[in-house]
């Protein structure tokens, strides 16, 4: 029995971006590119169906951008410049349909992952946005060994690295190789040096203190910025991101022992008020990361096309 995919998508945009952009970027509910809905996804462009209850979601809010803050109409001249200044929409394009075969799998788990974050958190059920949310950075993290060499200009340090890797080398922790493929590919962007901030918009200042003195203790003294303003804004260092979410998760999903500080649910009025202050930026860090990884492969696509012309 053929599998049954659990949404489907529609086109968002205006007539008049329909008019202009090429047709592989515009979504025709039948064969996309799983990419380009990821793409269009995270960018705030579609309209997401959950076929079982029939909710639509029209999906506004672009995680590649800090603010959020959606290029409605003019998507397909913004978008594209986030890959390179002078890179367009018939660029993108050639490169999605190109890309369309290849690693199916693989974008339909995280497209789904994606999905359901989106569905429960239009929901109001954060918590379980959440557990979405780090299914997808799960997903995503199969790939960067193979991105990492590709992008590495050592290759014996790459040949060490992955060795300890493949090894079990558990030294560095759960997110080592996580940390290191991050500052390969952001080595030179001013990305690597800037933090995340978590807001606490909260209605009162005692509510306010309560949530940035849990997440402040969930972190430790390296990953707080400089920028963080207690107790209104937790500024994590971007690098550190992902050591926040994934300990989030082991001190409450996993419930830790030994000592560490868990979440007592028991100690809090709403815990998907917790998950509503960090999941969208949770989600923008992981979007940055995925979008060098589509520059990249996008911009060697047209290397590849210069040499071979």
């Amino acid at each position: 029995m053929a599998e049954i995919f659990p949404f489907k998508y529609s086109e968002s945009f205006p007539d008049r971006t329909l008019a202009r952009i090429p047709e592989k970027l515009k979504i025709n509910g039948r064969s996309d590119s799983k990419l380009l809905l990821i793409l269009r996804l995270l960018s705030g462009s579609i309209i997401l169906e959950h076929k079982s209850s029939s909710e639509k979601i029209t999906q506004k809010s672009n995680y590649f951008s800090a603010d959020l803050k959606a290029y409605s109409q003019y998507w397909d001249s913004k978008f594209p410049k986030l890959i390179a200044e002078e890179y367009t929409a018939q660029q993108l394009s050639t490169f999605l349909e190109s890309t369309n075969p290849t690693n199916r799998k693989f974008y339909n788990n995280i497209l789904s992952e994606l999905s359901y974050f989106f569905y429960y958190q239009n929901k109001g059920v954060h918590s379980t946005a959440f557990v979405f949310l780090y299914r997808a950075l799960e997903h995503v993290s199969y790939a960067f060994p193979l991105i990492y060499v590709s992008k590495a200009n050592d290759f014996s340090k790459t040949y060490r690295f992955l060795k300890d890797l493949m090894s079990g080398d558990k030294s560095a922790g759960e997110l080592g190789f996580f940390k290191s493929f991050i500052k390969t590919i952001y080595e030179s962007d001013s990305i690597y040096e800037s933090s995340v901030d978590f807001h606490m918009l909260l209605e009162t200042e005692s509510e306010q203190s309560k949530m940035f003195n849990l997440l402040e203790s969930l972190c430790k003294e390296n990953m707080i910025a400089d920028s963080t303003d207690k107790p209104r804004i937790l500024s994590i260092k971007y690098p550190e991101v992902g050591s926040l979410l994934i300990t989030i998760r082991n001190r409450f999903f996993h419930f830790m022992n030994g000592g560490a500080r868990n979440i007592e649910s028991s100690t809090i009025g709403d815990i998907d008020l917790l998950f509503s202050l960090v999941n969208n930026n949770f989600l923008y860090w992981l979007s940055t990361i995925l979008l060098a990884v589509v520059s990249h492969n996008a911009l060697d696509f047209e290397s590849t096309k210069s040499r071979i012309a």
